[in-house]
C-alpha cells in the first residue's frame, strides 16, 4: 500500500523535481506551494511524511510548520541551504543540493522511526493517525477542528489559552466579533472528553480569560 508524502515548495519547478524521485508504486504524492496550501493538505489528508523546502521565501517555515505538527503526527524533513538554521519541529535535515536517492531514503527512515501514534492523555487515548480518541469503553471520532483543539490544549496543559489565540490557531483568524463556531467546537469537545459536559473537569472555562485544559 503506497503511503502519502507532502512536498511543500514555493518553487514550481524544484516541486516537480522532488516528486519525480518517488516512486508511484510506493509512494502517494501531493503537494503545496505556500504554507496555506500546506495546511490545507494536513488538514484534508492522512499524511505519513512531509518534506519542505525551507530556502523558498513564499513560507514562513517557523510559523506554518508548528502549525502542521498541531494537525498531524507525520514526520517533517526539511531541505535546506547548507548551514542554515531550522526548527526542531524536523526530524531530519538535508543540505542543497540534495540527490533524489538520498531524499527518499530519509523519507523512508523517518516513516519507520515514526513514534507510536497512541497518544496517553490521562485517562484519555488519542489515536494521533485515525483521529479517535478513547474514554474508558467509548470511541470517539474526532472532527478535524475538534482533533486540532485536543492537541493544541494537551500541548498547553495547565495553561490558561485565551479566546483570541483559540481563534489564531484554530480558527486562522484574530476576529473576536464571531466566537460562536469555536463555542460550537469547544462544546461538541467536551462531550467526548468529559463524563458530564455540563460540569468539564477536563476542559475548565476561565472567566474573562479563556480555558485551561488539566489532565
Amino acid at each position: 500500500m503506497a503511503v502519502t508524502i507532502l512536498i511543500v515548495c514555493g518553487d514550481k519547478t524544484a516541486i516537480t523535481a522532488y516528486a519525480s524521485q518517488f516512486s508511484k508504486k510506493e509512494f502517494n504524492v501531493v503537494t503545496a506551494h505556500s504554507g496555506r496550501q500546506a495546511l490545507a493538505q494536513a488538514k484534508a489528508r492522512h499524511l505519513d511524511a512531509i518534506v519542505v523546502d525551507v530556502s523558498g521565501s513564499r513560507i514562513n517555515c517557523k510559523n506554518v510548520c508548528h502549525r502542521i505538527k498541531s494537525e498531524t503526527s507525520a514526520p517533517m524533513i526539511a531541505i535546506a541551504a547548507p548551514n542554515a538554521k531550522t526548527d526542531a519541529a524536523f526530524a531530519a535535515v538535508l543540505p542543497k543540493p540534495v540527490a533524489g536517492k538520498k531524499l527518499v531514503a530519509r523519507v523512508k527512515t523517518a516513516i519507520e522511526n515514526k513514534p507510536p501514534r497512541l497518544m496517553k492523555i490521562g485517562i484519555l487515548a488519542l489515536d494521533l493517525e485515525k483521529r479517535k480518541l478513547t474514554r474508558g469503553s467509548k470511541t470517539f471520532s474526532l472532527t478535524p477542528k475538534e482533533f486540532t483543539l485536543l492537541r493544541f490544549f494537551v500541548s498547553k496543559a495547565g495553561q490558561i489559552v485565551t479566546r483570541k489565540t483559540l481563534m489564531k490557531e484554530i480558527c486562522d483568524t484574530e476576529y473576536l466579533g464571531d466566537t460562536r463556531t469555536l463555542d460550537v467546537h469547544i462544546r461538541w469537545l467536551r462531550e467526548k472528553i468529559e463524563d458530564k459536559a455540563s460540569a468539564p473537569t477536563h476542559l475548565q472555562t476561565v472567566r474573562g480569560q479563556g480555558y485551561r485544559f488539566t489532565i
